[in-house]
Formats: structure tokens, sequence, C-alpha cells
């Protein structure tokens, strides 16, 4: 009889926090459960599976690689006069833009690590700032016997937040040609939201600060920033997207007041996958 957990002990066991858990088993259904009395019950060699899983599809950007890439979120947030502004009233400030701007940023700069580790293969990049133009494929070029070669479709990389599941699409960047893309590869940061407080905490002007929340116990402590885990969830091609005006737990509004979205438990995501889209690209 396969040993079954708890939710408490599945958590525990996966190493993930409790709302993370529960976004992947009840939204996405990712993590497979089974309803038993009033409690569900999780299969012990699922939960592996799903565990090793996400270990191999994990790549961890060093702190270099993070600071190349927000480097260049500073130079995006400067570039676009929409950034002008105190960030008050609807005009987002200059750091609320690069805080948008480092997720994609280093989202992008892992799926070429991991498709480099992974799978040998080298992807280029657009590290070039655009002022006021949206560059909406992610893959420059494919680097082949040190020459770069055009990509034989469009690739773009969507990232989210570590708790969440679904790709969604706007309907400009699905519908409108120029724009969409014909695979979209989704993929989770794991980007402390104190990511730029860690980095300062050891310069001198935050002595005063850092030394007050060490040593006040009902304080947060500032952690340190080693390594930012990058996990490519999948991918799916443009033709799978499901139209719909609500996902678990948030409803689109506005008009128009529906998104193209697909569930990280409905992505492609095996070795032969990968290696599929790779010959693909």
């Amino acid at each position: 009889m396969p040993e079954t957990l708890s939710s408490k002990e599945a958590i525990e066991y996966l190493g993930i926090e409790k709302k993370e858990f529960e976004n992947y088993f009840k939204s996405s259904g990712e993590i497979k459960g089974e309803k038993v009395g009033a409690r569900f019950q999780f299969n012990k060699s699922d939960l592996n599976k799903w565990k090793v899983l996400k270990e191999n599809r994990t790549v961890l950007l060093s702190l270099s690689e993070y600071e190349k890439c927000f480097e260049f979120a500073i130079k995006m947030a400067y570039s676009t006069r929409a950034s002008h502004g105190t960030g008050i009233r609807g005009v987002r400030s200059e750091m609320q833009r690069a805080d948008d701007f480092i997720l994609g940023i280093l989202a992008e700069r892992g799926v070429q690590k991991f498709l480099k580790e992974k799978f040998g293969k080298e992807i280029k990049l657009d590290l070039e700032v655009h002022q006021d133009r949206i560059t909406p494929q992610d893959f420059d070029g494919i680097i082949e016997n040190g020459k770069v070669r055009p990509t034989k479709i469009d690739v773009a990389i969507k990232s989210s937040k570590w708790k969440n599941c679904w790709n969604i699409i706007a309907p400009i960047e699905y519908e409108k040609e120029g724009r969409k893309s014909d695979v979209y590869i989704f993929v989770r940061v794991g980007l402390p939201s104190d990511h730029l407080f860690r980095i300062l905490k050891e310069h001198s002007f935050f002595k005063n600060v850092k030394e007050f929340l060490e040593h006040s116990d009902s304080f947060r402590k500032i952690l340190t920033l080693k390594e930012i885990p990058i996990w490519v969830t999948g991918f799916s091609f443009h033709s799978e997207f499901e139209k719909v005006n609500e996902i678990p737990g948030q409803k689109f509004d506005g008009n128009p007041d529906y998104r193209y979205v697909k569930s990280v438990a409905k992505m492609h995501n095996s070795d032969e996958d990968w290696k599929d889209l790779i010959k693909r690209i």
C-alpha cells in the first residue's frame, strides 16, 4: 500500500510555504491529492516525482548575475517616459518600475542558463535598452558553432512570483500581430521582496537600521541575498491557451474582461518536450 501524507506532512516534505502548496494543489492542480473522509491525503511517491521535477527545472543565479540583471532593470526604468513622476497617483516611480522589470529580466537569464546547462542549447537574449518600444520576443537568436542564427519561431518568457501557477496573457499580447508569440515559457522567480535592502544592508548609510533590526527581537531581520532560484515550470504553444473571464481566486475585469491562460499542470515540461521545442527553435 502506498505511503500517504497529510497536508501538513506534505508541505514539510516538499519544503515549500503553505500558501504555495495550497495554490499548487487547489488552483493549478500540479500537486495531486485524494480526499479521504474530511481530509486530503497525498501519495508520497507522487510528491517525490513533483519534488524531483522541481529540482531538475530550477537553476540558481549568482549574486553577480543578479546585479547585472538589476543594472539592466534600472536602465529600463529610466528609458521610458512613463516612468516620470512620483508614483503616488497612478504614475509608477523609477524604483517601482525597476522592481517590475527585474522579475522578467531574471526569468530570461534563468531560461538561458537552464537551456544551456540542461540541454546544451545556447540562446542569445536581447540585452539592448529600447526606448519607448516593446520587444515582444525574448530570444534574439540561437548560437550554433560560434555564430548567431535567427530563431525559427517566436518565443516569449513570462515571469511570476514563486506562489503563482497560471500563465496569464493579456489580449493585446495574445491577439495582436507583432505582439503575439508562438511559444510562451512560464518561469517562477524566487526573488525576495526586500532584495534591494539585502544588497544595501552592508552599506554605510544602512548601518543604523541594520544594527537596530539585529538587536530588536520583535522585528524581522534583513537576510543576506546569496543567489536567486529560477524555476522553469514549462511552456505552452499559442493555440493551447484558454480564453476565460476568471481563474481560481481571481476575476478579470476591465475592457476587455478576459485573458488567455494556462495552468502549470497543463504545460509541456518533460525532457522530451524540451528537446522537441529546442528542435523547433
